[in-house]
């Protein structure tokens, strides 16, 4: 049958053969628009408002440091003669860590020791002829009185009595400042022995054996020693417009690159005042940035020193609060074309049109925002977005900045 129909078509005159396709492309279309199309999309696209929880953070990040360190340095000049420590060296206090070359101030000692001596028998000289002198003022003294003697040998004695004692005094300040290049000397030698002031972890070595150092007016750094690795510190540089939102106590999370995955715990210790103006720097931001530390704990030394920590501060954290979706906060009806001063959303209720309704937004998250007033209950249906991608969907109001903070869903 078919068969017979094709043939016959085939055979029909041109005209006829276009009518008949023109009436089964009609078909088609029919059916295809009243039978095959899909549903109809809702003009808006709906959310509900939901309780959560929700935390405003501030982002930072900044290097681990042992959270105390000493610089150890020497206080005098010299060959570095051995090394007793290196890296990762456990070290008490008291341990020798160096020795430099004595010889110089060995030199030193001596010829101090010397002049100690000589200033110490001078001042024994000096001593008698103040004593002779002295005997022979008082003696000359008592003649003159009697009027056995002229006033001028009186005062001869009396001359000769206070040179010696002039004398007697540079003689005894000679013995000190001797007595003090002595101290000086010995001192100087025990400082060859490099010495670590506390108990604790060699971090940096800077000299080798051979190497000469100078200590002239300021002192050479020989090694940094860590007091204790397992309690360490991040030093996190914090814009001024989050520093306000910063407080002793909150709780901060940071990750580090070599843990890929893992989250590490901390506690904001102390905000300090000292600040970084980069504003004038042409590789930085500019912008005024303060510094934020947080304790973190290394009970097992995975945290080494230098590593740079990712960090998220927790400035609020709220529950059991009202959500709604950011993108709510920013839609308007395409058939809106009011502008407003405050912030609002738009509410879907049964049988009646779209209505704006202003609200007082807290923490702005990364995807929700905290209601904290407003005609918005839990379970209210708000627009987030049109359907009509003709529509434009502008912006009734962007709402403030209120950090970077994220939702934490319960």
């Amino acid at each position: 049958m078919l068969k017979r129909v094709f043939t016959l078509f085939m055979k029909s005159r041109w005209w006829i053969k276009l009518i008949v396709l023109l009436v089964l492309i009609v078909c088609g279309w029919f059916i295809k628009a009243h039978f095959l199309a899909a549903p109809a999309l809702p003009p808006y696209r709906i959310a509900k408002v939901e309780k959560g929880d929700i935390a405003d953070l501030v982002e930072a990040s900044g290097p681990i440091n042992p959270v105390n360190t000493t610089q150890v340095g020497a206080l005098v000049s010299g060959e570095i003669l051995k090394i007793y420590v290196d890296y990762n060296s456990e070290v008490k206090k008291g341990d020798l860590m160096a020795v430099i070359d004595q010889t110089q101030i060995l030199a030193s000692l001596e010829e101090a020791k010397a002049s100690l001596s000589s200033a110490k028998e001078n001042l024994a000289s000096a001593t008698k002829a103040y004593e002779h002198a002295k005997l022979n003022f008082q003696r000359y003294q008592e003649l003159y009185k009697k009027e056995y003697v002229s006033r001028v040998t009186m005062e001869e004695y009396e001359l000769a009595y206070v040179n010696a004692k002039s004398s007697l005094n540079a003689a005894q300040a000679s013995v000190v400042r001797a007595q003090s290049n002595v101290d000086t000397a010995q001192k100087n030698l025990s400082n060859t022995q490099i010495v670590s002031p506390i108990d604790g972890v060699v971090l940096t070595r800077k000299v080798s054996e051979g190497q000469t150092i100078t200590a002239g007016f300021s002192t050479p750094e020989l090694f940094v020693v860590a007091q204790d690795l397992t309690k360490m510190q991040i030093e996190a540089k914090v814009s001024e417009a989050d520093i306000v939102k910063i407080k002793p106590g909150q709780k901060a999370t940071f990750t580090l690159d070599g843990y890929m995955g893992e989250k590490f715990n901390g506690t904001v210790r102390q905000v300090r005042t000292n600040y970084v103006d980069s504003s004038s720097s042409s590789n930085s931001s500019s912008g005024t940035s303060y510094t934020v530390i947080v304790d973190v704990s290394n009970e097992d030394l995975r945290l080494k020193p230098g590593m740079t920590a990712t960090m998220t501060l927790y400035t609020q954290d709220k529950h059991d609060v009202l959500l709604v979706p950011n993108e709510a906060l920013r839609f308007s009806p395409s058939f809106n074309k009011k502008t407003y001063d405050t912030t609002g959303v738009w509410k879907m209720q049964r049988g009646q049109e779209p209505g704006r309704v202003d609200v007082t937004i807290g923490i702005i998250g990364t995807k929700q925002t905290e209601i904290v007033s407003g005609d918005v209950q839990e379970g209210d249906r708000i627009i987030v977005g049109e359907n009509n991608l003709k529509s434009s969907g502008m912006t009734s109001m962007t709402p403030p900045r209120g950090g970077m903070g994220g939702p934490r869903r319960r």
